[in-house]
């Protein structure tokens, strides 16, 4: 009874370590399917790409390993914070290059705007953490 006790603690403790280590968990197989949309992360500048983007960075957050989770929820928040200020001021970000749309926008518009921006672009701590974790924990390589 004692040597089965033993035996099953021990197999869901390696059971434990190995599913937070290398492919097969939940974490890295949604990375690896998701990987082309986080390597393209930013490249299409639209309202429907960015919502695609933070849809993506939420599901990673969700299974992302405690250490991890939080620098990926902050990058999901931020994406999401981009759109919000979009649709706030009733811009598309694919319109941001109609220099015409945009002198439209009053100069609060245009702080808010920025204010999402700025924080968006000053995630650079955290994306360099997700790379590095999934890197490490994945073995797979995110640009």
């Amino acid at each position: 009874m004692t040597r089965t006790a033993a035996l099953l603690v021990s197999t869901l403790v390696c059971a434990t370590v190995l599913s937070g280590c290398g492919g097969g968990s939940a974490y890295c197989d949604a990375v690896d399917k998701d990987k082309a949309s986080l390597n393209t992360f930013g490249e299409k500048r639209t309202d429907a790409a960015y919502a695609g983007y933070a849809k993506v960075l939420e599901g990673v957050a969700k299974v992302a390993p405690a250490t991890i989770k939080k620098d990926w929820t902050t990058l999901a928040d931020v994406t999401k914070g981009v759109i919000a200020a979009q649709k706030a001021v009733d811009l598309k970000l694919e319109d941001m290059t109609d220099t015409a749309k945009v002198k439209k926008l009053s100069a609060a518009q245009l702080k808010e705007l920025n204010a999402a921006y700025t924080t968006f672009n000053g995630t650079k701590a955290e994306r360099t953490a997700v790379v590095k974790n999934v890197k490490q924990e994945c073995k797979i390589t995110l640009k």
